[in-house]
């Protein structure tokens, strides 16, 4: 038998006599005292009004601008200086920015990323390098340069010659048979693996920008998703390939006009190195937020995410490396490898996000005055089909999501001074 979830009537607006008109979502203990509540919200309320009504305790009550931080510096008294400081800090970007990272539990998305993301990223290298070493041959010398890029631009992942203790050989990534029905079928595997983590990784950004998930054909998304998957390994190998030419290059410039060895040319190639990183970062960022999660944000903000997530990102890298070249015991290497990827991975999604809620510029989140606003004191405290009643509580439509609900809270106060 199938259950139908939907609000009781007479509350239900698709099932009032009147479509135009519904009540306010009055419910428990409130309901004997509906002529003083409908004494100032009116018996019935019509759709037009209904839209115009207070739905959150922001609405119900109107909020004064932040102070200054000159003016809380002044206040008269200590207290009032706590006080107005952390109204002023609870409405700035930076706080605004945590606010929204951790009202959508950033950190645990970043770690649940960073142990799927090591799997998904060598599966997704795998496929790249096996295409890149097919093109460019038996080369050797650009085969080393290859591999020393990658592991520059993600650390402890390639053993080199600087770092013999990485994770995984060269001829790790690099797959045999790749042609035969075998081949074939573990390729499709990791690729659609890769596109699996874009996907997660498209559902996090939009988390940052507070947009729930939107209807899409779902080969769309995957195609999306693949492009996404795609532009990220090529960064790698486009920043591997680009960095590269620019030392070879650099090299080149500096031996004629007289600079090719010493401390300057040294730090004029790393620059030149940084820059090009840069660019790869914000391009693959750009890819991951306009299209693959298709956020739109206005372009000044979008420059400030873009750039923020490309020095973090090269920072971190740089980090990363210096970490794994600080453990001098074989034995300590060889576990500070794994260790280091996975922190280097968790870091950089939790940088990658963060630079999200910064560029969403979210508004200061809403608290409620009481538990009463949000029914938490009521069974059940949440939307349930199981109990129609809380169908009719102010709610999120999609993520269901209780909101506050100040008619209900005004209600209770009315109740108790009566009773008093």
């Amino acid at each position: 038998m199938n259950e139908v979830c939907t609000p009781p009537w007479p509350y239900s607006t698709s099932k009032q006599p009147h479509s135009n008109l519904f009540t306010p979502s009055l419910r428990g203990p409130s309901r004997s005292l509906c002529p003083l509540i409908r004494h100032r919200y009116g018996e019935y309320m019509t759709k037009e009004q209904a839209a115009s009504s207070p739905q959150t305790q922001e609405d119900a009550i109107p909020t004064s601008a932040p102070p200054r931080l000159g003016d809380a510096l002044h206040a008269p008294t200590l207290g009032d200086k706590v006080a107005q400081l952390g109204a002023w800090w609870a409405h700035t970007r930076l706080a605004r920015m945590l606010a929204r990272y951790n009202g959508v539990s950033g950190n645990l998305i970043s770690s649940g990323m960073a142990l799927t993301a090591i799997l998904s990223l060598t599966a997704a290298l795998t496929v790249l390098v096996t295409v890149f070493l097919s093109i460019i041959g038996d080369n050797q010398e650009l085969r080393t340069a290859f591999f020393d890029a990658i592991a520059q631009a993600i650390p402890s992942l390639i053993q080199t010659d600087d770092n013999p203790n990485g994770m995984l050989s060269p001829d790790d990534f690099v797959m045999t048979g790749a042609v035969s029905i075998t081949g074939i079928i573990a390729l499709v595997i990791m690729t659609w693996s890769a596109i699996g983590v874009i996907g997660q990784l498209a559902n996090s950004i939009r988390k940052m920008f507070a947009i729930p998930t939107v209807p899409d054909n779902p080969v769309i998304q995957i195609l999306r998703n693949a492009l996404g998957a795609l532009g990220l390994a090529l960064s790698i190998i486009l920043g591997a390939g680009l960095g590269i030419v620019v030392d070879l290059g650099g090299q080149w410039i500096l031996g004629t006009i007289g600079l090719s060895s010493g401390p300057v040319a040294t730090g004029l190639l790393k620059i030149a190195s940084y820059a090009v990183a840069f660019v790869v970062y914000a391009l693959v960022t750009w890819l991951l937020i306009w299209v693959v999660a298709r956020v739109h944000p206005p372009h000044k903000d979008l420059i400030w995410g873009l750039a923020i997530i490309s020095v973090a990102s090269i920072v971190l890298r740089i980090l990363g490396t210096s970490a794994v070249s600080a453990s001098s015991s074989p034995l300590l290497a060889a576990g500070a490898s794994i260790i280091t990827l996975i922190l280097w991975i968790n870091l950089q999604m939790r940088a990658f996000l963060m630079a999200c809620a910064w560029t969403a510029n979210p508004p200061a989140p809403g608290k409620p005055a009481d538990a009463d606003e949000v029914h938490f004191t009521e069974r059940p405290n949440y939307i349930t089909c199981s109990d129609p009643r809380t169908l009719l509580w102010p709610h999120h439509p999609i993520s269901g999501e209780v909101r506050p609900d100040p008619l209900y809270s005004a209600s209770r106060d009315l109740e108790w001074q009566t009773i008093k």
